[in-house]
């Protein structure tokens, strides 16, 4: 009996600590995203310090995810909504090695922002992200001010309430 009441506490005290924790590290720990340079599926080359000073948005994806392509329609009409914000949006695709299937993944979802190339995941890895889709969003120094796995409407509304606090 004794044993318990010492280890009920203890217990107690994790739950606590692991519930209570910030659920989204990246906000309070802002990750610096250095610069990088990757192709985009039109040949031209993207170089992230070319965007420096403005809110970057960067959607890490596979062709073969559906949860993906649907936050790339998402991410289309937010790109449209914020075309005069100084907001830039971009879709890095982590496994291009199939290039007829990405680009019709990106024909048949009619992208019209840059679609990225990372070709052997290595800024996905370098970057520490681990599950596709993740969502990225960049203050105007290249800070990571949010970064969220997976896609529902309520990440959307996430995103897009990041970037509004940005551009203000």
């Amino acid at each position: 009996m004794k044993a318990a009441v010492r280890i009920i506490p203890a217990v107690l005290l994790c739950l606590c600590a692991s519930g209570c924790r910030d659920r989204d590290p990246v906000a309070k720990n802002q990750l610096h995203v250095p610069d990088f340079r990757l192709d985009a599926i039109g040949h031209e080359r993207f170089y992230l310090n070319d965007h420096r000073g403005k809110v970057v948005v960067l959607a890490f994806w596979a062709t073969w995810c559906q949860p993906c392509k649907t936050e790339l329609l998402e991410l289309k009409t937010l790109a449209a909504d914020l075309e005069d914000k100084n907001v830039v949006a971009a879709a890095v695709c982590t496994d291009p090695e199939n290039v007829s299937d990405l680009k019709s993944v990106v024909e048949s979802l009619e992208i019209d922002y840059p679609v990225l190339l990372d070709s052997r995941g290595d800024l996905f890895k370098r970057l520490g992200l681990t599950a596709v889709p993740t969502t990225l969003v960049l203050d105007p120094e290249g800070n990571t001010v949010l970064k969220r796995e997976g896609f529902d409407p309520a990440i959307m509304q996430q995103i897009r309430k990041s970037i509004e606090q940005l551009t203000k």
